[in-house]
């Protein structure tokens, strides 16, 4: 039952990513709105229809799973004393950053100057920040979510917009594979509430494209992906508004 519970919760929240509603379920399945409430409410949803709702979604069951148990596993948001831990040490941000990504060990030690003693002992520093779970062969369970593991206005936060954000918005954006747009204006709050839930669609999807791209043979570069909203008027428009 308690699988179930994560199976439905996960489906739930993949209607909600995509702006999908029971409805739109309901077509799926050929079934009432009422019906489609009580599969959810109480079940059993067969496997069936599980697969059906995971192709309305866009999703392949494994995917749902492997989602609906990370879910599962994952703690909230880290605590500021951990937070301040991390970003007291570069290598441990380093580290950190890395692991949130699903760099292995092996590759860390072959693209990074750590040694690998080394990096044992930044892993057992984050196993006893509880950030992530130390296996047998180096190997992690990371229990910490990437997407939201940073508290807002914390201490990594806030490392992040002092040296990554800065040092990443300092060029001009030119190159052959570089994109970059800038979009502002006044809109209702339905629809910057519409605004919202497309940037994080987009970014779920970005970080799932680089999660499945660690499995390809192939040569690899380094590539930061921003995106960013926020209520906000140009100083200089500002400063010209009439009281």
């Amino acid at each position: 039952m308690a699988q179930q519970a994560q199976v439905v919760a996960g489906l739930k929240a993949a209607l909600k990513e995509r702006g999908l509603t029971y409805a739109d379920v309901a077509t799926a399945l050929k079934l009432s709105v009422a019906s489609v409430k009580r599969l959810f409410s109480s079940g059993p949803l067969t496997l069936d229809r599980v697969d059906r709702i995971c192709g309305l979604v866009g999703l392949e069951l494994s995917e749902l799973l492997e989602r609906s148990n990370e879910r599962a596993r994952q703690s909230s948001k880290l605590s500021l004393t951990q937070e301040r831990e991390i970003v007291a040490d570069p290598k441990l941000f380093l580290v950190t950053w890395l692991i949130l990504n699903r760099t292995q060990f092996g590759e860390i030690v072959k693209d990074y100057r750590f040694t690998e003693r080394e990096l044992l002992r930044y892993l057992i520093k984050l196993d006893r920040l509880r950030i992530i779970e130390l296996q047998p062969g180096n190997k992690v369970r990371v229990l910490v979510s990437r997407s939201s593991a940073w508290r807002a206005g914390g201490p990594v936060q806030a490392y992040i917009h002092q040296r990554l954000v800065k040092e990443f918005l300092s060029t001009h954006f030119n190159g052959p594979q570089d994109e970059f747009a800038f979009h502002g204006g006044s809109v209702t709050p339905m629809a910057l509430a519409q605004l919202q839930r497309v940037l994080r669609n987009a970014a779920r999807d970005c970080a799932e494209i680089v999660d499945r791209d660690r499995t390809a043979v192939a040569p690899r570069s380094g590539v930061a992906v921003l995106l960013a909203l926020r209520p906000w008027r140009y100083s200089g428009f500002t400063q010209l508004l009439r009281d």
